[in-house]
Formats: C-alpha cells, sequence, structure tokens
C-alpha cells in the first residue's frame, strides 16, 4: 500500500461525465476556423493541421475516459468523533488492472474545503490510502460527499470525472468539558455511592472504599475528611490518609432530554446541549481515571434507551453515538424507570437533566436506588463547560414538567 500524497484545494462537481478546460473552447474554435478557411481555400495542409487538432481531442477523450474505468473507492469505517476534535477521514482507492493509470482523486470533505489526491503513476494491483483532517463544530449525523476520480490523460483539454463511493455520513457527538474526576468520585459517593441505599453514607465512608495504607502531604482537591489530625498536630503540615486501590466501580449514566416542545427555543436548547455535553464528558474522564468495569448509558425519550458495555474509551464512542441525533422531547417516558433491570446493580449513579425536580429522578428514587442528579439550575461543580457550549443564566422562576 502506497500513501497518496499533494493535497491541494479545489472545487469539484459531483457528476459523473466530461469536463472541459479552460482552453477546450479556444482549441474547438481553432479547429473550426482552420478547417473552413482550409475548405474554402482548398489549402490540404489547413485541413490536415484540422483533422489533427480534431482527432487529438478524440484521443483525449477516449484515453481521459479509460483511466477512470475500473477504479474503486470505499470510505474506512470512522468512529464517533467529538465535537471541535480533528478527525481523519481515511479512504481507500484501488486500482485493480495492471495497467498503470494517471488520475486524481477529489473529495469535498465540507462545504467550503475540498482534498485533491494526484496519482500520476497509480500502478495496477496497489491501493492508495486518502486521508483528510477535518474538524466538526456541532454535533449531529454530518453527511460526507462521495468520492470523484477525474483524469484528463494526456493533454488535459478534455476531462472525465466518475462517481466512485456513494455519500457516508460521519457522527458527531458533544464537545468534551473539563471533569474533575476525584470530586465527581466524591459527589457520587456521597448521593449513595449506588449500593441500593437511599439515605446519605455515613461520615466515617471514604471516597476510595478501601483500607488505610498510610499517610502522605497534602494535595490540592483532597478532602477535609481524609485529613490526619494527629499526624498533621506532630508534624505541622497537613497530612491525609493513603488508601489501597480497591476494585473499579461502574457507572451509570441516566440523561433526561426534556424539552418544553417543539419548536424548540433557544434556552431550552442550550440546555440540552449542556447535559449531553456533561454526560460526554463524565464518561470519557471515568473510564480514563476510574477504569470501570462497565458503563451504562441510559436515555429517557418517548421510550427508554438502554447501552451497556465495557468501560473503555471506544465504548464512550461508540455507546454514546445515539447523542448525535437527540433532539430532546417533551414526553419523556418516566414509567420506564421503574423496570429497568441493568441500573439495579451496585454502580455510581448519575441522572443529568435539563429540568430541575426531574421525575426521573423521583421514579427512581421510588424504585429503592440512589443517585446523584445534576441540573442547570444547579450545575455540578466539578465540571467546566466547553467554550462551544453556553449554559443560559438560571432564573428564579423554574420550569415544570
Amino acid at each position: 500500500m502506497v500513501k497518496a500524497s499533494g493535497i491541494t484545494n479545489g472545487r469539484p462537481q459531483g457528476r459523473t461525465g466530461f469536463l472541459g478546460s479552460s482552453t477546450l473552447v479556444w482549441w474547438i474554435l481553432v479547429t473550426v476556423i482552420v478547417g473552413v478557411v482550409g475548405w474554402m481555400k482548398t489549402i490540404n495542409v489547413l485541413l490536415l493541421v484540422s483533422y489533427t487538432t480534431a482527432v487529438l481531442l478524440g484521443i483525449n477523450a477516449f484515453l481521459a475516459h479509460r483511466m477512470t474505468r475500473r477504479i474503486s473507492a470505499r470510505r474506512l469505517q470512522h468512529a464517533p468523533a467529538f465535537a471541535g476534535e480533528e478527525v481523519n477521514l481515511h479512504s481507500e482507492i484501488h486500482n485493480p488492472v495492471g495497467r498503470t493509470k494517471s488520475l486524481s482523486v477529489r473529495e469535498s470533505a465540507a462545504p467550503d474545503v475540498a482534498s485533491v489526491w494526484y496519482l500520476p503513476r497509480f500502478l495496477g494491483g496497489t491501493f492508495v490510502d486518502a486521508a483528510t483532517k477535518i474538524t466538526f463544530a456541532n454535533r449531529g449525523r454530518h453527511p460526507l460527499p462521495p468520492l470523484l476520480a477525474r483524469s484528463g490523460y494526456p493533454f488535459g483539454l478534455l476531462s472525465f470525472q466518475r462517481i466512485l463511493t456513494t455519500a457516508g455520513e460521519q457522527l458527531v457527538l458533544p464537545p468534551l468539558g473539563t471533569v474533575n474526576a476525584r470530586l465527581m468520585k466524591r459527589f457520587l459517593i456521597r448521593a449513595g455511592h449506588g449500593d441500593d441505599r437511599t439515605r446519605r453514607p455515613p461520615a466515617r465512608y471514604t471516597p476510595s472504599d478501601g483500607d488505610v495504607r498510610g499517610v502522605r502531604p497534602h494535595r490540592q482537591g483532597d478532602g477535609v475528611r481524609d485529613i490526619h489530625w494527629k499526624t498533621s498536630a506532630r508534624r505541622g503540615k497537613w497530612m491525609v490518609r493513603e488508601y489501597d486501590q480497591t476494585a473499579p466501580l461502574d457507572l451509570i449514566i441516566l440523561v433526561d432530554p426534556w424539552v418544553p416542545g417543539t419548536p424548540t427555543d433557544r434556552v431550552s436548547q442550550r440546555k440540552l446541549e449542556w447535559a449531553l455535553s456533561l454526560a460526554m464528558t463524565a464518561a470519557w474522564a471515568w473510564v480514563h481515571e476510574e477504569r470501570p468495569g462497565s458503563i451504562t448509558l441510559v436515555v429517557f425519550e418517548e421510550t427508554a434507551t438502554v447501552n451497556t458495555g465495557p468501560g473503555t474509551p471506544l465504548f464512550v464512542r461508540e455507546g454514546f453515538c445515539k447523542f448525535a441525533g437527540i433532539v430532546g422531547t417533551p414526553n419523556v417516558a418516566v414509567a420506564a424507570a421503574y423496570g429497568i433491570q441493568a441500573i439495579r446493580h451496585k454502580a455510581a449513579r448519575l441522572l443529568i437533566s435539563t429540568r430541575p425536580h426531574s421525575p426521573v429522578a423521583g421514579a427512581i428514587r421510588s424504585a429503592g436506588l440512589s443517585l446523584a442528579v445534576v441540573d442547570p439550575s444547579s450545575p455540578a461543580k466539578w465540571f467546566v463547560l466547553p467554550a462551544a457550549v453556553a449554559l443560559p443564566p438560571v432564573s428564579g422562576k423554574r420550569e415544570t414538567a
């Protein structure tokens, strides 16, 4: 496999057929004028020149069409990307015949950007990896236009263009913010640690849930409960308890994408984007910091969608791909929260809602399960919004379901 090079900008037309160059009109005009003058004046040399230029144009059209025949291409599978993340879009181009070809392959990866890979000696039986770097500003399902093969061999007067692939699609997830994983874990533990208790855990409960291994100097972010007061007084500086590593804690993220109705107003849309970005960032930070055994995503729309998988970055990208198309709904399936068996095991549960006093939280607690709840009226202090998402100001008036 060889690597394509020579990427430049261009604007290909997305159709199959012949395309004329800027000199084609002059070529045809000169051919016609010379032929007419030679015929009227009976000058055989001029007729010969006219016939020759016409034949050369025909040869150009025949060979240009031949260069794009049997060339195939396919888009390689791409994992969902985050908004604002630079994505490498890879496509594989194949020349199955033994004949060397000369052509260019074009891809319009964005409305104002098109990439061109020039292949002057595309050997038969070889593959070319064509890669384009692009950044998507917003989440959603972004269409990708087809790949186009074009050749003007050998004179460039007339080019033939053929569509190699059908239009594709790139899933783009919400943008990632910043999460303090330690503060987030403490917040989830204080909400009950997901141990099927609705009361608050006792004060002696430690964030790491392990045996005390020793003490160490205080670091930024350590809690007051972890301070070892006797050792701190003896040494004259803050010392905190250090705990043994315990089994990974699974994470369950529940999303209540409630919006008042359609069409969605700007404030409601910003709250929805905030909720999705928080859910995405929390899961991404959790798999990198805690390395949980599993992650479960539950989205309450008109029906509840449950997706459980291993606590890996790949699952966070692929398992949360539903976030690319969520638009919110006023008809949230609250009753479905009572019967979801996937959220009943021991895990940290986090409900992210677009509204205060979410009835989904009440339904889950009524089922005997504890969870932590955040919404735009009481945003999480351990989460910093990405620059692309702005949380609307909190007013004294609260929405009701």
